[in-house]
């Protein structure tokens, strides 16, 4: 029950408990005072009318009469005459039924006034005495009323004390909105800090979550730090600051296998020649300073985009992967300008040469025909005087026009949301008992007859523009899968589900049109939109929470810096990419990277999943660097 509720109901008992005390105690005190107006009344009156038949020459018969009329006006209740020796001549006793005061009115508060009398006489004789008694249902009827009226007045007091208060309240509870927020977005898992109320207590309060929140962040960011350290020890070049070869190929391999918009993109790579020789003229302080530079410019260049990478092959070639970019042509001519650049600013530039060699990738190639398909194109490019931006041929491969298979696409995708050609295919997460968390559907799509993997037209669905009608296409398959299946089930989300605030609206319509199901359903976003659109994940948290489904964060591990926002998300599970878990059996690195995952998610108090384990070796390692559960090839 709510403050306001309570405050109206102890508001109406206190003003109800004060109104019967009032009643009682006005009661007893006015029926007091009306026995005691009654008796003077009577006793007036008995005098007043004794003196009147005193002054009249009166026989018994006159008498009788006199006092008949008397009784007949109603105004007593008793009328009686008594001779002097006390015997009774005449007597009426009358009640009134038409009072409009209850009858318990009498038993509570009685109103016993006396029967006064007078001497009636005949000049020097004594003819008789007069007792009147007059009808007290008069006086009780002005009780009842007054009662009434000081009913009404409580009733007006109740209605006034209560919206004066429920202003107050109001007023005073104004802080404790924020600390709920906090209390709530807590217990989402979302440890959020707020500026502390005036009030003591709300501000006791929010003092004590916002030291809960501060404490979480640092955890959070300790852990941020060392898996940085740890990762600029094995996997960064401490001259350049690019990744290793190991790790850029590793990452290459991951975007090859990718289900997501990434699995189609662009790579460009670029050697520096004669870079031994410029460090023997030259000298390795000033050649180290050299590569320093170029490793910002490169740097510069990715850190732009959201998922590209940049690595230090050998010691003269660099190389920039860029997942979604479809004109490898442009992305070597920026790897080679980002170079150039700093060639010049050291007056170097005529001293050497820079071939470069761009691929676009497919999902599906493999690492060792991509990159000899850059070797040939570097080999042409460096055969020439300019060293132009070579694009490498993908050998027997046909390439078909960007634009007819943009056309191509668009229809069938289009033709396969209509036609209701999109399906799911599962696949099995286990925890560490081998026991199903819940399936993860892929996408798939049936073109004349043949189901095509996500990897293969997920990038066009981004290109296309076509992501919100995906995925509300997505869930809706999710729902059915759950129905048929009567398993927990997860899917994948685009970066639409975040940005596009119709979209969390539609999905919570559906989830209450669908409340036997929600509860069964996961939906996740990758780690890049999470931290990307932060406000939209919030946005998307707070509407799927109302009906019981779950918002994890699915291929962690690559924006390690931001792990601090882990706290802030209000995740309900995280998923470690494939790329961190593949041969984490022998790899010290990502095991260590899933133990700080795994850290996280139980300090979070949600559960930690590996994804694309590949074999049994790796599925043991999993478990004993705690991850919760895990999926991949090694668990079906």
């Amino acid at each position: 029950m709510s403050l306001y509720k309570q405050l109206w109901i102890a508001v109406a008992v206190l003003m109800l408990v004060v109104f019967s005390v009032t009643f009682v105690i006005n009661g007893i005190s006015t029926s007091s005072y009306l026995e005691q107006q009654l008796s003077l009344k009577n006793s007036d009156d008995a005098r007043a009318l004794a003196l009147s038949l005193s002054q009249q020459s009166l026989d018994e018969i006159t008498l009788e009469i006199q006092l008949k009329a008397l009784a007949d006006l109603s105004a007593y209740e008793l009328v009686e005459f008594r001779s002097p020796t006390g015997s009774l001549m005449y007597t009426s006793s009358q009640m009134i039924t038409d009072g409009q005061f209850p009858p318990w009115l009498k038993s509570l508060f009685p109103i016993n006034a006396r029967v006064e009398g007078a001497e009636v006489t005949n000049g020097w004789n004594q003819i008789g005495t007069l007792y009147l008694k007059s009808h007290d249902d008069f006086a009780y009827d002005e009780l009842w009323a007054s009662g009434q009226r000081m009913l009404i007045a409580i009733l007006v007091a109740i209605v006034i004390a209560g919206a004066i208060g429920t202003l107050i309240l109001r007023i005073i509870l104004r802080p404790l909105d924020q600390v709920v927020d906090q209390a709530e977005a807590i217990g989402a898992r979302r440890f959020i800090s707020l500026d502390e109320p005036r009030t003591t207590e709300f501000a006791r309060v929010t003092r004590s979550m916002n030291e809960l929140s501060r404490r979480v962040k640092e955890m959070l960011a300790r852990d941020a730090r060392r898996l940085e350290l740890s990762r600029e020890a094995n996997e960064i070049d401490q001259v350049t600051g690019l990744m290793l070869r190991d790790p850029f190929m590793r990452r290459l391999r991951a975007k090859l296998a990718s289900e997501a918009s990434d699995a189609r993109g662009s790579i460009a790579m670029l050697r520096i020649n004669k870079l031994a020789q410029l460090n023997q003229l030259y000298g390795r302080a000033t050649l180290d300073t050299l590569l320093k530079d170029i490793g910002n410019e490169i740097r510069t260049l990715v850190l732009v985009e959201e998922d590209w990478s940049a690595g230090r092959l050998n010691g003269s070639d660099f190389c920039i992967l860029a997942p979604q970019n479809l004109d490898p042509v442009k992305l070597g001519e920026s790897i080679q300008r980002a170079v150039n650049t700093a060639l010049e600013r050291h007056s170097l530039v005529d001293k050497t040469t820079l071939p470069t060699a761009c691929v676009d990738y497919l999902c599906g190639d493999s690492v060792g025909n991509v990159m000899t398909a850059l070797d040939g194109a570097m080999m042409s490019s460096d055969h020439q005087e300019a060293a132009p931006v070579t694009l490498a041929s993908r050998g027997s491969q046909v390439t078909v026009p960007l634009r007819q298979q943009s056309e191509f696409w668009l229809r069938e995708l289009t033709a396969a949301l209509k036609e209701k050609r999109l399906l799911l295919q599962p696949f099995s997460v286990v925890d560490t008992g081998g026991q199903r968390i819940h399936d993860e559907g892929m996408l798939r799509i049936r073109i004349d007859q043949e189901i095509r993997n996500a990897g293969e037209f997920m990038p066009w669905v981004h290109r296309l523009d076509l992501s919100g009608e995906i995925d509300r296409a997505v869930v809706q398959l999710a729902l059915d899968h759950i129905r048929v299946m009567n398993r927990p089930t997860c899917v994948n989300l685009s970066a639409s589900s975040l940005t596009d605030a119709t979209f969390s609206i539609w999905l919570e319509n559906l989830l209450m049109e669908n409340t036997s199901l929600a509860s069964q359903l996961s939906l996740e976003v990758g780690e890049n939109m999470a931290y990307a659109h932060n406000a939209g994940f919030r946005r998307l948290s707070q509407r799927v929470h109302t009906s019981g489904c779950k918002l994890g964060v699915e291929h962690m591990g690559y924006r390690i810096s931001d792990i601090g926002k882990l706290g802030e998300l209000g995740v309900d599970y995280m998923k470690v990419d494939g790329l961190f878990i593949r041969e984490i059996d022998s790899n010290e690195g990502n095991k260590a990277l899933l133990r700080t995952y795994a850290n996280i998610a139980q300090s979070l108090g949600v559960p930690c999943i590996a994804e694309g384990v590949n074999n049994q070796a790796e599925l043991i390692t999993v478990f004993d660097c705690a991850a919760t559960g895990a999926t991949g090839k090694g668990v079906s």
